[in-house]
């Protein structure tokens, strides 16, 4: 019984410590982690999409698809750009559009995209980018 309750209480220590440096960072406590962790589907129409309209819209949507990329629909973010795919399915790292968002190259004009939605965008890709 002593075992158990100082393994409980190790875990608490850690977890608060964790929370705490997020909180001190300033950011959120990740709701997904690429690491076996359960969690629900990462949904395009609910979660991606909005975040392509905020960020990716004004250049890439069916009224100003610059390259040929129109990022405005599930179809549009799969077709790809004139010079192929964005997407690979389950590899977020050879997918050029975490490319291009995670280093900063896009969008162009405003803000860069925040880690907090590059992972959500990154865990869908990751996931298979499902039309869910």
């Amino acid at each position: 019984m002593k075992l158990r309750s100082d393994v409980l209480s190790a875990l608490t220590v850690t977890l608060g410590i964790a929370f705490a440096v997020q909180a001190d960072l300033g950011e959120e406590p990740a709701e997904r982690s690429e690491i076996g962790a359960t969690h629900a589907e990462v949904s395009f129409a609910g979660e991606v999409l909005p975040l392509l309209e905020k960020h990716c819209w004004e250049c890439h949507s069916e009224q100003s698809a610059e390259l040929g990329l129109k990022l405005d629909s599930y179809e549009g973010v799969m077709a790809g750009s004139d010079y192929g795919t964005v997407v690979e399915p389950g590899d977020p790292d050879g997918s050029l559009l975490i490319d291009m968002i995670e280093s900063g190259d896009m969008p162009e004009d405003g803000d860069p995209v925040p880690a907090a939605e590059i992972a959500v965008i990154r865990n869908w890709i990751a996931e298979g980018a499902a039309k869910n």
